[in-house]
């Protein structure tokens, strides 16, 4: 199995894979350019005997400077109101592959933005417990909100 990341949205064994996601391709369908997926890419941190090719040169270890990476992309609120040759930049920047046309450029800037979506309440505090006033302490614990009949 060769482990690999998705450099754009894409469907493979059963399931949709997301911009950045890791899995495995079996080495056969790997091995067949024409067959293993052309959205996805050789994880570096596995390949060379997991050595890693840390500056993408095809050689294990770091052998010429690496380069500095990239500055977040920064997707502007009104991206829609863009150009085409301006969105289909902007979403080549996202995926390192040239976009064909303006539709997909669109769908992997929605799917980029869907991916950095910050989670709903993520940052919110643990709820705490309610403290009493000691009256149930005092009460001997917490009472029955009504008693059995018979039972008195």
């Amino acid at each position: 199995m060769v482990k690999v990341i998705a450099t754009g949205k894409g469907y493979f064994g059963g399931e949709v894979r997301e911009i950045g996601a890791s899995f495995e391709v079996p080495d056969e369908l790997w091995s067949d350019k024409k067959r293993r997926p052309s959205w996805a890419k050789l994880d570096p941190g596995v390949a060379f005997g997991g050595k890693g090719d840390h500056d993408g040169d095809g050689k294990v270890g770091g052998s010429k400077p690496a380069e500095p990476k990239p500055a977040a992309i920064v997707i502007p609120a009104d991206w829609r109101n863009l150009k085409a040759p301006d969105r289909k930049a902007l979403a080549t920047s996202i995926t390192g592959t040239k976009a064909p046309n303006a539709a997909d450029a669109d769908r992997v800037i929605e799917a980029y933005l869907e991916s950095h979506k910050p989670e709903v309440f993520g940052d919110a505090p643990a709820p705490e417990t309610a403290k009493g006033s000691g009256l149930q302490d005092a009460l001997g614990g917490v009472q029955p909100d009504w008693v059995a009949p018979n039972d008195q």
